[in-house]
């Protein structure tokens, strides 16, 4: 028995080599969208969460949607935090 792999033609090499680069970018395709993907649904959720800290303070303070944004941000800018985080912490306490 040979331990040589079998001939391969040069168009063959060639064809089996663009093959495996095109399996390589759809992986990294997979890759991007997987990211945008988690990016998404933590935008989805902290839009969720600011929307429900907006309506809280509707309720609290008696003012409008535009007032609660503008309270919520303010507190994100004076604590140094993204506007989420501090409407997760509103809503949850």
């Amino acid at each position: 028995m040979s331990s040589e792999p079998p001939a391969v033609s040069e168009d063959a090499a060639a064809t089996l080599l663009n093959a495996l680069r095109a399996a390589l970018a759809l992986l990294d395709d997979i890759e991007a969208l997987r990211t945008e993907n988690r990016q998404l649904k933590e935008a989805l959720e902290g839009r969720a969460l600011i929307e429900r800290a907006k309506g809280m303070l509707m309720v609290r303070q008696g003012c409008d949607e535009a007032a609660a944004f503008r309270t919520l941000v303010a507190l994100a800018q004076r604590e140094g935090r993204k506007v989420r985080v501090v409407a997760a912490d509103f809503v949850a306490g």
